[in-house]
């Protein structure tokens, strides 16, 4: 990537927040390990849904081991029988929260078991300038050779979040695609591009090597 490329922000206070969940804790020890290495300042917030209470205590270890202080761990009670996309849904609005009431800038997108490198942040700090939101595009969990194009590794604006939520037009849950884990995913970018304000691009090649570990 050249310079020209690029509109580095060092101003810019960025909170990177993620749903987790304990059926991850295969990726989470090298997920940690992975952001202590970001070279863009930010600050963690990790929303855990698991089912035991007690997951938490091991979240604190990887940091601990990992040098990671400038974290916040949050665990939220969900019904058993809530399907995933409810899950992440209510998971994501507590970082929009945390977003919008401690005065950051941007919510930094990172899936909990997407390995990103080192200047994964600072090259989307970069990109953004005037767009509300920057979707990377990273690989399919078990598949490189296929990509998503959803939350897994976006910077989205702090406006964006005061404009949107992720409780769509159903609350949580679409009745008519009950099943779709992406739903929410979909429903809130699909709000950016129905509005003829909204600026959001994809890009691709821009930050690599990008892994998506499902062991």
């Amino acid at each position: 990537m050249t310079k020209s490329l690029l509109n580095f922000d060092f101003t810019m206070r960025v909170l990177l927040g993620t749903p987790i969940h304990e059926s991850k804790d295969y990726a989470m020890d090298k997920w940690i390990a992975s952001v202590s290495k970001f070279d863009y300042p930010f600050d963690l917030l990790m929303v855990d849904n698991s089912g035991n209470i007690k997951y938490v205590d091991r979240l604190h270890e990887y940091c601990k081991k990992h040098g990671v202080i400038n974290y916040k761990l949050e665990h939220i009670d969900i019904d058993h029988d809530a399907i995933l996309d409810e899950k992440l849904a209510q998971s994501r609005e507590i970082i929009r929260r945390e977003v919008l009431d401690k005065g950051y800038d941007a919510w930094f997108s990172l899936e909990c078991d997407v390995i990103a490198p080192p200047d994964a942040l600072s090259k989307l700090v970069g990109l953004i300038a005037d767009y509300w939101m920057v979707n990377h595009v990273y690989p399919t969990r078990g598949n490189p050779n296929e990509s998503n194009q959803q939350l897994g590794i976006t910077l989205v604006k702090r406006h964006v979040l005061e404009k949107y939520g992720f409780s769509n037009g159903y609350g949580y849950v679409n009745p008519l695609q009950p099943d779709i884990w992406f739903g929410g995913d979909v429903w809130f970018i699909r709000q950016i591009d129905l509005t003829s304000e909204g600026k959001r691009i994809t890009v691709s090649g821009m930050i690599k090597p990008i892994y998506h570990l499902d062991k």
